[in-house]
């Protein structure tokens, strides 16, 4: 009898233990996916985090939830996706998790109105309305439902472009191996051929074109996990001067040829990447162009790292920083090779109408937002396509301050903003809406005293 008291006390807490483990996990009975008209279920499928079958701690189990909401939303094929649990009555441990989604439209004709400047805030500043280039984008963003993405680029005008360019993002069903490839022929009647003041002088062809372009690109890539990506892009490029440059500086030349190897990293956990609010992305780029196959080929190399940092603080409180850092191992890039601050979004916030022609330089980025208007959901009255007719919208205000450092320029120029350090800060207000639409107001001053309202259509950090 004593025995078999003592065997009990042994058994009876590894029976409970043993409850206890089996009731902090559940099981995923079954994965339905509803909604997707046009995009294949295995597309979907891909961006979650689990499978049919696994067994998940419950504490790992909302993580696990949100990660793939975030996934299947950043594939930016649907405007809205919702995931459900539903528990099996008869099995409290099994799980049906049922995704909804609501698909976007694919297959657009986008009209295009551009101007010739590196931003809207420059091309007002030029005063002249004749620098627009006009025509249309065609772009299929899920042809076949598989998230291949074809676009076409008609563009005329003032400068003009014309491409072709198609993404599979799964080559093979079992791996995670995608491949871009693209064509493009570009005549600008304009081209900025010298930095004067830290501002950009522009040489215009006249009746001819000052740049011609033909090119081709070619980039297999690699997906690993679900947030990590990596890029190796090969590209061709055959350029044409017009004569009249090379007199006016000599790094242009008549004919320009090379190859060029662009390696990029990307880590993306944001909750969004449209418009994030939390978590964290990092870029690192690897360039080499001009790989010695052609007497023409320029010889420059350089590496870029892009840090992004979101944080919720409290309630309708947000915290953004960007840290962005550029290093070349050359000072002879041919000019119109050479772009360190204010191009693209690598530049300090006020400081919009200005360039500097710097290899390397750091620049930092903050935001203290506070949401205006939280992220709302609406239908809009007499559209009854919910691709269209639900809508969601945001509002924001915010707090900025922009800070930077550059050095390293290739030649004499009339730089005044090299070596030093400079920033911007001011307040905005920035409408986020549904298909990506992004629509920035700011109005700053910066370390010179100039003041200034800009307009952006991204989101600034």
């Amino acid at each position: 009898m004593k025995r078999f008291f003592s065997l009990l006390l042994i058994i009876f807490p590894l029976f409970i233990n043993a409850q206890q483990e089996t009731s902090s996990y559940i099981i995923v009975s079954d994965i339905v996916i509803e909604g997707n008209n046009i995009t294949k279920t295995p597309i979907i499928l891909k961006e979650l985090t689990f499978s049919r079958g696994d067994t998940i701690s419950i504490s790992e189990w909302e993580k696990e939830l949100r990660l793939s909401r975030e996934n299947i939303q950043n594939t930016t094929l649907f405007n809205f996706v919702d995931v459900e649990c539903i528990n099996d009555e008869n099995s409290p441990d099994n799980i049906e998790v049922k995704v909804k989604v609501t698909e976007r439209w694919y297959l657009w004709v986008y009209p295009y109105i551009s101007y010739a400047d590196r931003n809207i805030n420059s091309w007002y500043e030029a005063d002249d309305l004749r620098r627009f280039s006009y025509g249309f984008d065609l772009e299929h963003r899920n042809f076949m439902g598989l998230k291949h993405s074809v676009r076409l680029t008609c563009i005329a005008g003032y400068n003009q472009n014309y491409g072709l360019t198609y993404d599979i993002p799964y080559i093979f069903k079992k791996y995670n191996f995608g491949l871009k490839a693209g064509v493009a022929y570009k005549r600008d009647k304009e081209v900025a051929y010298i930095t004067k003041n830290n501002k950009i002088t522009y040489y215009n062809g006249g009746e001819e074109f000052a740049k011609q372009t033909a090119g081709l690109f070619v980039e297999p890539y690699y997906r690993f996990g679900h947030r990590n990506k990596l890029f190796l892009n090969i590209s061709y490029n055959d350029t044409y001067f017009h004569d009249t440059l090379s007199t006016l500086n000599p790094d242009f030349v008549k004919h320009l040829q090379y190859f060029s190897l662009l390696m990029t990293f990307k880590n993306d956990y944001r909750d969004e990447q449209n418009y994030p609010l939390s978590g964290h992305y990092f870029e690192l780029m690897l360039e080499k162009i001009g790989l010695g196959v052609f007497e023409t080929s320029p010889d420059v190399f350089y590496g870029k790292i892009t840090a992004d940092w979101y944080q919720p603080i409290k309630g309708r409180w947000y915290w953004a920083s960007n840290l962005t850092v550029k290093m070349s191992d050359d000072y002879d890039a041919p000019y119109f090779m050479n772009q360190g601050l204010g191009y693209k979004n690598d530049y300090v916030r006020t400081y919009e109408l200005y360039v500097v022609d710097a290899m390397n330089f750091a620049l930092m980025k903050n935001n203290l937002k506070f949401a205006i208007l939280n992220p709302v959901t609406r239908y809009l009255p007499l559209i009854k396509n919910e691709r269209f007719g639900k809508i969601h919208f945001a509002l924001y205000a915010n707090l900025f301050f922009d800070c930077a450092y550059s050095w390293k320029i290739p030649k004499e120029t009339s730089s005044y903003l090299d070596n030093k350090f400079i920033f911007g800060t001011g307040i905005g207000i920035d409408f986020v809406t549904y298909y990506d639409k992004v629509i920035r107001f700011e109005y700053g001053v910066n370390d010179m005293g100039e003041t200034g309202l800009f307009i952006h259509f991204v989101a600034p950090i």
